[in-house]
């Protein structure tokens, strides 16, 4: 079984390696999502064994990393032959990370710029959380029956808002007549619940939202998604996808898994 690990789980597993039987019956997957925070946690100056210990286990227990950023990811999903070479995309991330599995602190010096480096991340999602609050934010005093509007088959819309973000973030062309959506069905309800949520006014995107749900557009329908993070969890169960949530199997596990130290926790 594939499964695609939220950072929260690489946190859990570099405190609690998984045995040899486990990792025989579960291909574990990270992220380019999983990488790049790693690479720019505050984790690293506040709690930098913790943090090295996840990036140590996302290194040996990744047995299929997806090194492609989501959009990325989704446009090789409809064109293989789209050209992203991560070695030369991403190779200052994976020096970084490396260094830091091996042993490697932020020198004293350097770390007023790293705080900076950190922040700028944070920044850039608040920015892009704070504009579809805005735009939520407007469309809500339009909707005049919520049940009706949560209803409403938004998926269209939804595709086509999908399709642009590919096509800004390659400088390609949008996603073509035949992609396949049912390779994304995890994130396209969630994301349907998300809207929803936002346009009633029953949540507001927070800073790391945004970063969080795109990571499970590496979901495909051959594989799981394992996260700690309740909020997902519900939001999943809600948009009737739980068929795609990995559980633990032992009550042990269980336990161990409600105990995963979450980034944003950590921030």
């Amino acid at each position: 079984m594939e499964i695609v690990c939220d950072t929260n789980v690489w946190y859990h597993l570099g405190q609690n390696p998984p045995t040899e039987d486990f990792l025989s019956k579960h291909k574990l997957i990270g992220t380019f999502h999983s990488i790049d925070e790693l690479s720019r946690t505050p984790n690293l100056l506040k709690h930098p064994e913790v943090t090295r210990k996840a990036i140590q286990a996302l290194m040996t227990y990744s047995k299929g990393t997806i090194y492609e950023p989501p959009l990325v990811y989704l446009k090789r999903l409809d064109n293989p032959r789209f050209f992203f070479n991560p070695a030369q995309e991403l190779l200052p991330i994976l020096q970084f990370t490396k260094l830091v599995a091996k042993g490697h602190d932020i020198a004293e010096e350097k770390a007023d710029a790293f705080k900076a480096h950190c922040q700028k991340r944070r920044d850039d999602l608040k920015l892009a959380a704070d504009s579809f609050n805005s735009t939520a934010a407007a469309i809500k005093p339009n909707i005049k029956d919520k049940k009706k509007h949560r209803k409403e088959d938004s998926i269209p819309a939804n595709r086509a808002f999908i399709s642009m973000c590919v096509q800004l973030r390659t400088k390609d062309t949008e996603l073509s007549n035949s992609f396949d959506w049912s390779q994304i069905e995890l994130f396209e309800n969630v994301l349907k619940v998300v809207f929803n949520d936002l346009e009633t006014g029953a949540i507001v995107l927070k800073e790391n939202d945004w970063f969080d749900l795109f990571n499970m557009i590496y979901v495909t329908p051959q594989r799981k998604y394992w996260t700690a993070d309740t909020k997902w969890v519900n939001i999943i169960k809600r948009a009737g996808m739980e068929k795609y949530l990995f559980v633990p199997e032992t009550e042990e596990a269980k336990e161990n898994s409600d105990k995963l130290v979450t980034s944003e926790e950590k921030k």
